[in-house]
């Protein structure tokens, strides 16, 4: 098992750890054994100074660690051989485990690495007689500081980065339900159009092939319609800016496009009384969201409740734009068109009165009808 793990472990220790564990390494060894630096006996000086400095190779991996084994065995040698080692590399080994445990690790392990660090410190000056205790708190303190400070930014560096991938991410989400959005906004209408239609159309086929007709030449003009629609929506994801845009793409829809739509649902069979009573240009925003919560109204009382008698309010009250559609109790079970409805069309209208500032409501009335109201904050363009 050891030989296992020792390759994993080798194989994860960073280049710069092990160039400065080997460099410390020759250096302290070095000097014992050439007899440049002057502790005996070496049996106890040399297999300290390999192991104190070998150990920083994995000093980011077990920083605690390490600083308890360094610590552990400059006490060690300040009790076998009477005084403590006062060389380079044992200062360096010091320094760096001191800065490592602050960087590497939490407040509280970081306060025990650097307590391991002055503990030891302490110990070995009080071996040697020494009173140097102010400048070692003040040498390795101020390096634990330097530590900290870098973990702190490096934190603040990691939690920025994530700050930006988490807002990409919800930016991307929020796309994503626009675009679901007015998919739905443009295609269920023409779809429940087109399908209340068809069973028109498949009931005069047998009986009354003539009267097939007017409803066939609905489903063409709400099939034209949504594609028009679609190939608009798909040209705007295209493009990058403004200045790319095609000349004839077709102007944004808008309460200008209501006759047109009344007319259609008229054309399909559903007796629509309109009332639109609104002046000055409306901003292109407030304008489109006016039109899809009117158009969703109307989509819904032809899938739900079928060709019943509905009145289409649009008008300003006050300091707001009120939609509201109102139709009478269904005289029939709900349609094919009903039952293949997802439901996602109140929740988009309500999003949409929602982002204009405004408030949706709709409920059954007292008569057995269904009401759709919106009230959306109004600052028409002069």
């Amino acid at each position: 098992m050891g030989r296992l793990l020792l390759p994993k472990v080798l194989g994860r220790v960073p280049v710069v750890d092990a160039a400065l564990a080997a460099a410390l390494c020759v250096l302290a060894v070095g000097g014992l054994l050439t007899g440049q630096v002057q502790e005996r006996p070496l049996v106890v000086t040399v297999p300290i100074a390999l192991i104190s400095t070998l150990v920083i190779a994995v000093r980011t991996r077990f920083p605690v660690t390490v600083t308890g084994v360094i610590a552990v065995l400059a006490v060690a040698q300040s009790i076998l051989t009477g005084s403590s080692s006062n060389t380079l590399w044992a200062l360096v080994a010091f320094l760096v485990v001191s800065y490592t445990v602050a960087a590497e690790r939490d407040e509280g392990w970081a306060l025990v690495g650097i307590g391991m660090v002055l503990g030891s410190q302490f110990c070995c000056e009080w071996f040697d007689q020494g009173s140097d205790y102010a400048f070692d708190t003040l040498i390795f303190g101020g390096v634990w500081l330097f530590g900290r400070g870098t973990r702190s930014w490096r934190n603040r560096a990691t939690y920025a980065e994530q700050h930006q991938r988490d807002l990409a991410r919800i930016a991307v989400a929020e796309e994503r339900t626009r675009i679901a959005r007015d998919l739905h906004d443009m295609v269920a209408h023409s779809l429940s159009v087109i399908a209340v239609q068809a069973d028109a159309a498949d009931a005069a086929l047998d009986k009354e092939p003539q009267r097939a007709r007017p409803p066939m030449r609905a489903i063409r003009d709400s099939a034209r319609d949504a594609l028009t629609d679609m190939r608009q929506l798909l040209h705007l994801l295209r493009v990058e800016d403004d200045d790319n845009r095609s000349e004839d793409l077709a102007p944004v829809r808008g309460l200008g496009d209501l006759p047109q739509l009344v007319a259609g649902l008229r054309q399909s069979g559903l007796p629509v009384c309109a009332d639109v009573r609104v002046d000055g240009v409306l901003p292109s925003g407030l304008d489109l969201a006016a039109f899809r919560i009117a158009q969703e109204g109307l989509t819904n009382v032809q899938k739900h409740a079928g060709n019943v008698p509905t009145q289409l309010l649009v008008a300003r009250s006050g300091g707001e734009l009120v939609i509201q559609v109102d139709n009478e109790p269904p005289t029939s079970a709900p349609g094919h068109s009903s039952r293949l409805s997802t439901r996602h069309g109140l929740i988009g209208a309500r999003e949409r009165a929602h982002a204009a500032g405004g408030t949706l409501e709709a409920g059954p009335t007292a008569r057995g009808g269904f009401r759709l109201m919106a009230r959306l904050p109004i600052n028409p363009i002069r």
